[in-house]
């Protein structure tokens, strides 16, 4: 399974650093402020880094709107996203109505508070939904509710039985969800949100999915509008009166193709992990020779197996004395090669 290796990796990582999805973890807090940046940007709202660090560190003014999308999506990710990683570590994780609820009650505070939403934070619509960037038409409002109950209801089951990979599974989810559109507004970031938070509660880690060119904005939304056609079939069924149980909802999947956002969440995972082992080589001359030890422990591979791989040719080394010294771009080249092989089985 595509994602067993990357779970592997982020174990390795926990049991040398604690809990990864922490802001007092420096590593992942300069992952988790890309995620805010590219989240927002799908939907419109656009900052720099400097404004972002403003806003969350420096409590300085900047344009209401934004602050208020900033400090709503950085309350509501970093805290479910804790909880989450807590659920993980004691094998409780499920998801609940409730959690779906309250990464939207977080989320949209503040813009509640600016007078920039209308109606109840946490509540699901009660009119009709129009989706920007989509020709589909989401769940009636009648419906939002029932629609929720059978997602939340097939996502712990198949969590519980293990049909599918963790990131396909979340990936299908998110899909779901943002053809149900269950609020008023801010339904891309929650869907984000809880695209992350059931990847964590999985024991894998969030993600960034790229919003702030064009491009990337148009690939996530033509790749969301590919994947939704069973899901927006079942809920005219059910808007007719039909009823549907978990294995009618696996019969209708087997019938669509999630490739394409299978492949988004699996690249942006990957990219996430991979930041997270190798940030602190960021300062570090690629070109620099390190002793063979340190690059075990940064990479989290034994020493003998790096010995090995230069003894049978997979990896340059030069020995100076007793020690051998590998370059950091061959090593970096090296971890590379490997995940791409991983990904492509």
């Amino acid at each position: 399974m595509k994602s067993q290796s990357i779970k592997k990796e982020l174990e390795q990582l926990r049991a040398k650093k604690g809990s990864l999805t922490q802001v007092s973890n420096a590593e992942w807090y300069s992952l988790f402020k890309d995620e805010i940046r590219n989240s927002i940007a799908i939907e419109g709202v656009f900052t720099n880094r400097t404004e972002l660090i403003d806003v969350l560190e420096h409590n300085k003014r900047t344009d209401k709107h934004k602050a208020a999308a900033i400090l709503g999506y950085f309350e509501s990710a970093s805290a479910m996203y804790e909880y989450a990683a807590n659920q993980y570590k004691e094998k409780e994780f499920s998801l609940r109505m409730s959690d779906v609820k309250q990464i939207h009650t977080l989320l949209m505070r503040y813009e509640k508070e600016m007078g920039f939403y209308i109606g109840e934070i946490g509540e699901f619509r009660n009119t009709t939904a129009q989706v920007a960037h989509s020709t589909f038409s989401p769940i009636s409002e009648f419906y939002v509710r029932q629609a929720m109950e059978l997602l939340i209801k097939w996502v712990n089951q198949r969590l519980k039985d293990g049909k599918h990979d963790p990131v396909a599974l979340c990936a299908m989810a998110h899909v779901w969800f943002e053809a149900i559109h269950p609020f008023r507004d801010g339904n891309g970031r929650a869907g984000r949100i809880l695209l992350s938070y059931i990847l964590i509660g999985c024991g894998l880690l969030n993600i960034a999915i790229k919003g702030i060119s064009k491009n990337d904005r148009e690939h996530y939304y033509n790749t969301l509008e590919k994947a939704d056609d069973g899901f927006e079939k079942l809920h005219r069924r059910i808007e007719q009166g039909e009823s549907f149980d978990v294995k009618a909802v696996d019969q209708l999947n087997d019938q669509q193709n999630f490739d394409g956002i299978v492949a988004i969440v699996f690249d942006r995972l990957t990219d996430a992990v991979s930041r997270l082992k190798n940030i602190g080589l960021q300062h570090i001359d690629k070109e620099a020779q390190l002793p063979l030890s340190d690059l075990a422990h940064i990479y989290n591979y034994s020493p003998d197996y790096l010995r090995n791989l230069i003894n049978r040719d997979q990896l340059k080394g030069q020995k100076k004395g007793k020690t051998w010294y590998v370059r950091v771009r061959d090593m970096a080249e090296y971890v590379e090669r490997m995940r791409s092989e991983s990904a492509r089985e």
